[in-house]
C-alpha cells in the first residue's frame, strides 16, 4: 500500500471521529438543556456512574498513550516506510478507539443524569483527542522515516 494514502487515511480516522464525537457532545448538550436528563436515577446510582466514567478516563486516558508508545518503540527497525506506517495505524486506531469509547461513555453519562461534569470529563477527554492530532512531520520523526522514503 502506499505510505502516502495510509498518512490520509490516519488523518482521516482522526477528522471523522473528532468532528462526530463534536457533533454529539454538542447535541447531547442541547438535549439536556431543552428536555433534562434521560433517566431519573438516585443519588447513589448517580454516584456510581460518575465515578465509573471517571476511573476509566484516569485510566484509559494514559493506557491510549502507553499502548500506542510500545506498539511503536517494538518496530522493527528494518521495515520499509509503508509497513512501519500500517503498524502505526494500527496503534494509532487503538488509541483514538479508546478516547472514543472513553468519550461515548461520559456522553451518555451526561445524557441519562444531565451532570455537566460528566461533559467536563468528555472535554477533557476530547481535548486529549484534539490535542494528538496526527501531523505527518511527527509521524515520520516518531517512525525515523525520511521524507523521501514515502
Amino acid at each position: 500500500m502506499n505510505s502516502r494514502k495510509i498518512l490520509k487515511q490516519i488523518r482521516l480516522i482522526y477528522f471523522i471521529v473528532a468532528i462526530l464525537l463534536g457533533v454529539f457532545a454538542i447535541l447531547s448538550f442541547v438535549y439536556v438543556m431543552q428536555n433534562g436528563p434521560m433517566y431519573e436515577l438516585n443519588t447513589n446510582d448517580k454516584n456510581n456512574l460518575k465515578s465509573l466514567i471517571i476511573i476509566l478516563a484516569l485510566a484509559g486516558i494514559p493506557a491510549s498513550h502507553m499502548f500506542q508508545s510500545r506498539k511503536i518503540k517494538h518496530l522493527n527497525k528494518a521495515l520499509d516506510a509503508s509497513k512501519k506506517l500500517l503498524n502505526y495505524r494500527m496503534a494509532y486506531f487503538v488509541k483514538i478507539m479508546t478516547l472514543e469509547g472513553i468519550s461515548l461513555l461520559s456522553l451518555l453519562g451526561y445524557l441519562i443524569i444531565g451532570n455537566l461534569n460528566q461533559l467536563l470529563i468528555f472535554a477533557v477527554v476530547y481535548l486529549f483527542l484534539v490535542l494528538n492530532y496526527p501531523k505527518k512531520s511527527a509521524i515520520l520523526e516518531e517512525l525515523n522515516i525520511d521524507e523521501s522514503e514515502l
